[in-house]
């Protein structure tokens, strides 16, 4: 009996044992997998202009070195640009304040707004949206967006077209669809084919398991709907 005892209770205390290593093996796992396989950010590093009230991302710690540099080269062009716009409104300004007269009420000052996100950061895949707000007089100012969609190991921009494969008519149907869903009542066009996917004029970003089409103020709604967003799947454009 007593031998009974001792193998019964050396059989329980080994199979504990082997469970929670069994447990904590699979735990571990897991976890691995989930931080290594389905996320990877790059480093975001925040840089100012000397000269301008900008400020801009930049990446680091890249595989490719070369890749790295193309990437923060095309960022710091876009805040170069975001400079010269502020100059230019500030002599625009300039210029009419000089023209304005009493008579037409007061002066009302222009204003220039820079901000930038990043819309999108794993997997090698990275987008940022640099937005400029302006207000030249009238009833309100204008914000007008330009979008950075990055494969990070080469350091290219992913031209929207190559990513949609021609399946153009899906992706403005299924955008057509979303955008009468989530702002109804404000939508301005009136059929899909109105919805530019062109490189030149989209504004997009990666997002997950798809993309994220975003639209200028006016472009397919009203002022107060801002700068509509949709969501694409995947499966919509492949």
């Amino acid at each position: 009996m007593k031998k009974f005892l001792y193998y019964f209770l050396l059989i329980i205390m080994t199979s504990s044992i082997n469970l929670g290593s069994i447990k904590f093996v699979n735990a571990e796992t897991k976890a691995g997998f989930n931080e290594n396989s389905l996320t990877r950010h790059i480093k975001i590093i925040e840089q100012k202009l000397n000269d301008a009230p900008i400020k801009y991302p930049q990446i680091s710690g890249a595989s490719n070195s070369t890749a790295q540099q193309k990437v923060n080269s095309i960022l710091k062009q876009g805040a170069d640009l975001a400079k010269n716009n502020r100059l230019k409104l500030l002599e625009d300004e300039k210029e009419a304040k000089s023209k304005w007269d009493a008579s037409q009420g007061p002066w009302r000052p222009y204003e220039y707004v820079y901000t930038y996100k990043v819309l999108y950061n794993n997997l090698d895949k990275l987008s940022v949206i640099y937005n400029e707000y302006s207000y030249t007089g009238g009833a309100h100012g204008m914000t007008m967006g330009t979008t950075f969609n990055f494969d990070v190991k080469t350091g290219d921009v992913v031209p929207l077209s190559k990513l949609i494969n021609e399946n153009t008519k899906s992706v403005q149907e299924y955008a057509y669809q979303q955008l009468q869903k989530k702002y109804k009542g404000y939508v301005l066009i009136k059929s899909p084919n109105e919805i530019d996917l062109s490189d030149k004029n989209r504004l997009w970003a990666f997002d997950h398991a798809g993309i994220k089409l975003i639209f200028k103020e006016y472009e397919v709604a009203a002022y107060a709907t801002g700068m509509p967003e949709v969501f694409i799947p995947v499966q919509v454009y492949q």
